[in-house]
C-alpha cells in the first residue's frame, strides 16, 4: 500500500509501505491517536478511514518534520489517498478474475473500479506544465545554426 500526501500548493509525497520500514514507536504513535491496533488501522485505510490515513500520512511526515503534532496535520480529506502498488494491484485483479462468487457484471464493475483508483491516482501524481523548469526566452531567440555561438572560447 502507498499513502499519497499531496498538500495544495506542495509537493506530493509517496510511501510504500512495503518499503518504507514503520518504527514501532511509529506504529505506537498510531495506535495511540486512532485507539486502532497496528494491523488494523492499514486494513482501515483500505476500507476508506480517514482518521487511520491520517494518522500514518502524519507519522511518516514526521520524519521531516519532527516537531509536527498530530492536532497539527490537519489536510484536506482529497490531499489525502492511498494507492496499490503495481504487484499489489496485480494481486487484486487476479483475486478478482478467479473470484468464482462474482457475477460477471460484478467482476467487470470490479475491474473498472480498480482502474479508475489507479489512473486518478497517476493523474494527480503527473507533473504538470506548473512542474516543467522554466523556458529562457533569450535560448529560443538565439540562432539555432550558429556553431561560433555556441563554442564556449568564442568572444
Amino acid at each position: 500500500m502507498i499513502i499519497v500526501y499531496s498538500p495544495e500548493g506542495g509537493d506530493t509525497h509517496r510511501w510504500d509501505l512495503k518499503e518504507t520500514r514503520i518504527m514501532a514507536t511509529e506504529a505506537e504513535a498510531v495506535e495511540r491517536v486512532t485507539d486502532l491496533d497496528w494491523a488494523r488501522a492499514r486494513a482501515k485505510i483500505v476500507q476508506g478511514s480517514m482518521l487511520a490515513l491520517r494518522a500514518v500520512a502524519w507519522v511518516l511526515l514526521k520524519r521531516e518534520q519532527p516537531t509536527l503534532r498530530y492536532a497539527q496535520f490537519n489536510p484536506a480529506a482529497a490531499e489525502l489517498d492511498f494507492d496499490y502498488s503495481a504487484d499489489e494491484r496485480a494481486a487484486i485483479r487476479a483475486a478478482i478474475e478467479a473470484d468464482p462468487d462474482l457475477t460477471e457484471d460484478e467482476r467487470a464493475t470490479s475491474l473498472a473500479e480498480l482502474d479508475e483508483l489507479g489512473a486518478a491516482i497517476e493523474a494527480a501524481s503527473a507533473p504538470t506544465e506548473e512542474d516543467a523548469p522554466p523556458v529562457d526566452e533569450d535560448q529560443e531567440a538565439a540562432p539555432k545554426d550558429s556553431a561560433a555561438g555556441a563554442s564556449p572560447t568564442a568572444a
